[in-house]
């Protein structure tokens, strides 16, 4: 096994961590290759890559960083001219942890490192609804349905089978304190969510509805009757669907999703990006559009421009693409 070959599996399996956080771990042990010079070596030392991810996750807990305050420095003096002058330098101080205590207490932020493991059957799951506020979140397959949290205190987190049998994965709050803050503290706030599903399960109904932050799969094989991907603003990257029915909603920000779309499949793209790849060619699917500002890329073909183009024969595999100022492509493949 090559280094880049380890790595790249390292960065497989550490998906639910942040892209700032995959950079740095990857960047690390890219340069304690390169320093060693002997990949053989380097690989016998560190052990299988599977074990050296989840070794990573682990060691990257999900709490904020140090709360930072603003210590000021005043510089007085008197130019050749005679003219006097005083400037103000502001440093990054950290917060002792007693300070940072007090300060949460204050603001009601919560400082909750709580992690929370839920497992449930393959067999009890007839529905999947998830539905997440701001933070990372990561769906990848494996052998049954598990669900990790990290950074999300239990009073704002439910995850639950109901008598429907919907297993319903929500944080409740997008976060109840993020106005209070500054971008510096909300950026530095990230919850993370890792959610597992059976490779190849089949749900009745699928949603995924992301309020802000990213999303992403990870190796997922899932199968669905109905599936409704939401993003209010974000990332999304959901990979390795097959439904028979979709509805796919962006607001802001980008989706991206690859599988097998198959039967009625509607785009409304409000702003932000779309992209669609799914099995099959042209020829087996049909495609209704009604643009405003934005544009649609339909496999080679390109419509844009305050239009509305309807098919008359609607084949059993359609789609309906609605776009305001975004911009959607479809493209196909195997």
């Amino acid at each position: 096994m090559t280094k880049k070959q380890y790595l790249a599996i390292v960065e497989k399996n550490i998906q639910a961590l942040t892209t700032e956080e995959r950079k740095e771990a990857l960047e690390y042990y890219s340069n304690y290759f390169d320093d060693a010079d002997d990949d053989d070596k380097v690989i016998d030392e560190l052990g299988d890559p599977e074990t050296l991810a989840r070794t990573i996750v682990d060691n990257f807990e999900c709490v904020p960083a140090k709360i930072t305050k603003k210590k000021s420095k005043k510089t007085k003096g008197e130019t050749e001219d005679g003219i006097k002058y005083e400037t103000v330098d502001e440093d990054d101080e950290e917060k002792s942890a007693d300070e940072e205590k007090a300060y949460s207490e204050k603001n009601g932020f919560d400082y909750s490192q709580e992690k929370m493991l839920f497992e449930f059957k393959k067999t009890e799951v007839v529905n999947l609804g998830i539905v997440v506020g701001a933070g990372q979140f990561c769906i990848k397959s494996g052998k049954t349905y598990k669900v990790e949290t990290k950074g999300i205190s239990k009073k704002d987190f439910r995850c639950e089978i109901n008598d429907a049998g919907t297993l319903i994965i929500e944080n409740k709050k997008l976060h109840s304190n993020l106005k209070k803050y500054g971008h510096s503290i909300k950026n530095k706030w990230c919850p993370r969510v890792l959610i597992t599903v059976p490779s190849g399960a089949y749900v009745e109904n699928l949603k995924i509805s992301l309020g802000a932050g990213q999303l992403t799969t990870n190796d997922l094989s899932i199968n669905a009757g109905k599936t409704i991907i939401d993003l209010s603003a974000g990332e999304l990257i959901a990979g390795g669907i097959t439904s028979e029915s979709t509805n796919i909603r962006c607001s802001m920000g980008s989706i991206d999703v690859s599988g097998t779309l198959k039967g009625y499949t509607k785009i409304d793209c409000i702003m932000g990006s779309i992209k669609v790849r799914t099995t099959g060619t042209t020829r087996t699917y049909s495609c209704d559009t009604k643009i405003g500002m934005g544009t649609v890329h339909y496999g080679d073909e390109k419509r844009n421009g305050f239009s509305e183009i309807i098919t008359d024969s609607k084949k059993k595999n359609h789609f309906f693409v609605k776009v305001g100022m975004g911009d959607v492509k479809i493209s196909f493949g195997k």
